[in-house]
C-alpha cells in the first residue's frame, strides 16, 4: 500500500513538473512576441510572427477605431496576456502586456 501511495505521489509531481515547465515556456512566448511589437508595426507583420506560436493563442476583434489583437495561453487560464491594438491604417497604435 505504502509503495502505491509513493508511486501517486510521484507521477503527481511529475506532472506539476511538467506543467509547470509548459506554462513557464507559454509564458516566455507569449512576452517576446509581445516585446516584438512597438508603435507604427503593420497589422500583417504581427499576425505573421503570431502565426508561429506553439502553445499560445491570439484572437482578431474588429473594433470602430480599428482592429484589436489578443494574444494568452489557456496554460495561464488567459490571465496573463498581450493586447495590441491598431488604427484603421493596420499599424499599431498600442501595446499592453500583463
Amino acid at each position: 500500500m505504502l509503495k502505491l501511495k509513493f508511486i501517486a505521489a510521484a507521477i503527481s509531481i511529475l506532472g506539476l513538473l511538467v506543467f509547470g515547465f509548459y506554462a513557464n515556456e507559454a509564458r516566455k512566448e507569449i512576452y517576446y512576441l509581445c516585446g516584438n511589437v512597438s508603435k507604427g508595426t503593420a497589422y500583417s507583420s504581427v499576425i505573421r510572427q503570431l502565426n508561429t506560436v506553439n502553445l499560445s493563442e491570439y484572437k482578431v476583434e474588429n473594433l470602430p477605431q480599428g482592429k484589436r489583437v489578443s494574444h494568452s495561453s489557456v496554460l495561464h487560464f488567459h490571465l496573463l496576456s498581450c493586447d495590441i491594438e491598431f488604427n484603421p491604417q493596420e499599424k499599431v497604435v498600442s501595446v499592453l502586456y500583463g
